[in-house]
């Protein structure tokens, strides 16, 4: 056991000196610019490896969401298209027209855009997937050395028990930390499975086949200027077509040759008022006579009732651009309030990134010492062996902060991909 530690210590240090720096055992970090890639020692497995690139690819191939998207995009182009012709053959033209033809493009982009953005969504969700697996068989890794770390020491105790240097209670308490520890690792191992079934939901792939990447990209968020115009930015992106159909319905509906005001609905009433007796058919007159003579009674006796129907219609209209208003105004006040919140705890995890890497540089240096003392007989192989599990449990850390870290900068510059987002 003491030979692969030494081993293990040596092959994380020789990273440490490619990477031309002092870097945390196990936890090689790589800086270049502002980006960083915290990388973690991948046990060879001989399985092909499935990087998180290419897992993305097929789950967006994958993405039964994506296909109903695709066909959404596809059928809207080909509805408008007959829309087209229908107003084509019926000779619409002026404001009407034009409306209709603005209708017509912003539902598709609404549908372009819809696909775009649940390809987002796609892709945050298989890196969280991926990431899972990979740091909950990590965690299972550190708790098994963990593990054998703890079963020598209640090993050591029990004889220190036997000459009278410990305890009972001691023992005790040592066996309830194993038992926790057994525990931890039955969720652990749990936690796995769930991770390997949702990957395999979104990916079609099993991937106990094969190996996966330890690597974790960390690049911080940067935002040029005020930091509420950039969050007005990203919200204006997300609501675009959303309001921009609201956009056309009240420059059509607001033109006063397409209202229907109350004048409009009291003209009419006079026109009903005054339509008289039906017209009667003389005989000897032409039928195309009394047949016009007909026809302006009725549009006369229905104008009343047809104006109210008007009316109505008009105000609904009405009442529903004015609720979008309001309830955009909302989405975009709730948006920015949780891209706030976002933003607050994003800082946060930055600034515990920043705690992590350092206390792993100190204890990377502490096992360097400990390797010393060790080889020299000053510090015993269980005390040697808890600080590098605490190396790892550091390492673990750390990959779970930056993972964090990434999907509040996505769900910040990405709001649609916040499951309480406007969508």
């Amino acid at each position: 056991m003491r030979k692969n530690i030494n081993k293990l210590v040596a092959f994380a240090i020789g990273i440490s000196i490619m990477s031309g720096s002092i870097m945390p055992v196990f936890a090689a970090d790589t800086t270049k610019q502002d980006s960083n890639t915290v990388t973690s020692t991948q046990t060879i497995s001989g399985k092909p490896l499935f990087t998180l690139d290419e897992a993305i690819k097929v789950a967006i191939s994958n993405s039964d969401t994506l296909a109903i998207d695709d066909k959404k995009v596809s059928y809207q182009d080909k509805v408008n298209d007959v829309n087209e012709r229908i107003d084509d053959a019926t000779s619409v033209s002026g404001d009407k027209e034009d409306y209709n033809k603005d209708t017509r493009d912003n539902s598709l982009n609404q549908a372009e855009q819809k696909r775009e953005f649940d390809e987002d969504a796609v892709i945050q969700k298989t890196t969280t997937a991926y990431n899972n697996i990979v740091t909950s068989q990590m965690k299972i890794d550190k708790a098994a050395k963990d593990l054998e770390v703890r079963t020598k020491q209640l090993n050591d105790l029990q004889l220190k028990k036997n000459l009278g240097i410990v305890t009972e209670v001691d023992l005790q308490n040592s066996q309830l930390n194993i038992q926790n520890l057994q525990y931890t690792q039955k969720f652990n191992e749990n936690t796995l499975k769930d991770a390997i079934y949702s990957f395999k939901v979104l990916t079609g792939k099993d991937v106990t086949k094969y190996s996966l990447e330890q690597d974790i990209q960390f690049d911080k968020l940067k935002i040029d200027g005020d930091i509420d115009e950039y969050f007005d930015d990203v919200i204006d992106k997300d609501l675009k077509y959303q309001i921009e159909a609201n956009k056309i319905d009240k420059e059509y509906y607001n033109d006063h040759d397409n209202q229907v005001s109350e004048q409009m609905v009291r003209d009419a009433k006079d026109k009903t008022d005054n339509a008289g007796a039906p017209p009667t058919s003389t005989l000897g007159e032409p039928i195309e006579t009394y047949m016009n003579d007909y026809n302006i009674y009725t549009a006369k006796k229905s104008a009343y009732s047809n104006a109210l129907s008007a009316r109505l219609q008009y105000l609904g209209k009405k009442l529903t651009m004015d609720t979008t208003d309001i309830s955009l105004n909302m989405t975009k006040k709730q948006l920015k309030d949780t891209l706030r919140n976002l933003y607050t705890n994003l800082l946060k995890t930055e600034d515990s990134i920043t705690y992590l890497k350092s206390n792993i540089e100190l204890t990377n240096k502490q096992i360097s010492n400990a390797k010393l003392k060790y080889d020299l007989g000053m510090m015993t192989k269980s005390d040697y062996d808890a600080l590098v599990v605490n190396s790892l449990d550091l390492n673990i850390q750390l990959r779970t902060a930056i993972d964090g870290y990434n999907t509040l900068k996505d769900e910040i510059q990405k709001p649609w991909t916040l499951s309480s987002g406007s969508k």
